[in-house]
């Protein structure tokens, strides 16, 4: 109980914010802070609610963000509310000041804002007590991982892909790497910064770990920052180094087993499958399991075609049908229906504790498998690692000899082509889909059965970017607010 009481009470105070942006922290609430970072207790309970943060952002927000806008997802029009709407027709607007671009931008801020406080006051603790260093210094990893990874996603969000700009002097978002005064000017940083302060946080990050093991991904680790850097490298362009990270990643964890593959999405609290980092949903539950499920008021389902392009012995089929049980009512008890099953368990209204957990992974080694092979492929590197690595995955889909799989191509074009095929069909629903569209310059076009208004949308159009919201540019007169949104 005390440990609850704790988080409550830190939520409490990094939510005290002015009304001139939810960047700035009054200074009201200094003292409080001040005394809860007055002992370990007090920095452990920040990490734990640091996490929650990261959970609430990406179960409520930034994984329908990833794949809504995308080809592979329909909504159910019967169900889906207005702020689901607006993402698949591209009619986000900045005064959406209960949807997107108000939440995003508020929820990946509480990370930062919350990181910044761990790093601050976490130094001050640090002064008294030295014999604590080890402790210290792994929540100091933590906040560094999260706060690169939240200005990572807001950059996906409501800026233009690095490659946008030859120089990448186009705005990013705000790189805030301490915690603003009342008055302090803030301004978007150029793409540029945002990716270097990125990096920086990332390698701080790996310092703070050390050679700490990734020995529960449920936790941030030195693993999960290089992780995160090959798919920071792979974003801005740079494939040797997302070629070099990757690699040395993927060397360390292995790929889960074709008969666990189903079971490390539908029954998390047994099998914790290849994470890398996975956000522990435990007690909470998941507004995506809502979102994705089919014994409830489901919004949102893959599309035919979709559907279509698997094989009917790809393992990963399987996660989009659900069969309803006893448990599920007998509305509904015996019967099959298509849905995202990566974020709805088994026996998905026996609401345990335990059972009701879908842990959204954060970052996987299936992904490290890809990112290794689009580099590979596109800065004309060794094919055949590239090729070696889609056998693996569609290997294990299968249920084959690697050694049997083919993949028939004539170029590197060609082969880079599968590579997008399979990374489509891998990291399907888990945030990965529209934001892979957009940093490849690609555009969007849906399937005939597309329920959104908007059936093909070409890069670069500004629509490829959310606005920034309302309340933050009226608050803010020094923030600036992206091309085609202007009033």
């Amino acid at each position: 109980m005390k440990r609850i009481t704790a988080i409550l009470a830190l939520s409490l105070c990094l939510s005290i914010t002015s009304c001139s942006s939810f960047l700035n922290v009054d200074t009201l609430g200094k003292s409080t802070i001040e005394g809860f970072f007055s002992d370990i207790d007090g920095l452990k309970a920040a990490g734990i609610g640091l996490h929650r943060t990261l959970l609430d952002f990406y179960d409520d927000q930034y994984l329908r963000m990833g794949d809504i806008p995308g080809d592979c997802t329909n909504l159910l029009l019967v169900n889906a509310n207005a702020g689901l709407k607006k993402l698949s027709d591209f009619e986000s607007l900045p005064e959406d000041n209960s949807y997107y671009p108000y939440s995003i931008w508020k929820k990946a801020y509480n990370i930062c804002t919350n990181a910044n406080n761990i790093l601050y006051y976490g130094n001050l603790l640090l002064e008294k007590n030295p014999t604590q260093e080890e402790i210290i210094k792994k929540h100091f990893g933590y906040a560094y991982f999260s706060r690169a990874l939240a200005i990572f996603d807001l950059c996906n969000v409501y800026a233009m892909p690095y490659s946008y700009t030859e120089d990448a002097s186009h705005l990013g978002v705000v790189a805030i790497d301490h915690v603003p005064g009342f008055n302090e000017i803030i301004e978007r940083h150029s793409i540029k910064d945002c990716y270097e302060m990125i990096i920086s946080d990332l390698n701080k990050g790996l310092e703070c770990f050390g050679g700490d093991a990734c020995e529960d991904p449920h936790y941030i680790s030195g693993l999960a920052c290089e992780a995160l850097l090959a798919r920071v490298y792979l974003y801005m362009g740079d494939y040797a180094k997302a070629e070099s990270y990757s690699e040395k990643v993927k060397t360390q964890v292995p790929l889960v087993s074709r008969d666990k593959y189903v079971d490390m999405f539908r029954r998390a609290q047994d099998v914790t499958g290849e994470a890398i980092f996975r956000l522990n949903s435990y007690e909470a539950g998941t507004g995506m399991s809502s979102l994705c499920s089919p014994v409830g008021s489901q919004d949102i389902e893959p599309t035919p075609e979709f559907l279509s392009s698997f094989n009917e012995k790809d393992i990963r089929r399987e996660l989009f049908t659900y069969n309803a049980e006893d448990e599920d009512g007998d509305a509904y008890k015996g019967k099959s229906f298509t849905a995202v099953c990566k974020y709805v368990p088994y026996k998905y209204c026996e609401k345990t504790k335990e059972n009701r957990r879908c842990d959204p992974f954060v970052l996987r080694v299936s992904e490290m498998y890809l990112i290794h092979a689009e580099a590979i492929c596109r800065n004309g590197g060794d094919l055949s690692k590239a090729v070696d690595d889609i056998k693996e995955l569609r290997a294990r889909a299968m249920g084959m000899d690697k050694k049997d799989i083919a993949l028939n191509f004539s170029s590197s074009t060609d082969l880079d082509l599968l590579i997008q095929e399979e990374r489509k069909k891998e990291l399907c629903f888990e945030g990965h889909r529209f934001f892979d569209l957009k940093r490849r310059g690609e555009n969007i076009v849906r399937p005939a059965s597309t329920t959104s208004k908007i059936n093909v949308l070409k890069y670069p159009d500004y629509r490829f970017s959310l606005p920034i919201c309302q309340m933050e540019m009226q608050a803010n007169e020094n923030m600036k607010q992206n091309e085609g949104y202007e009033e």
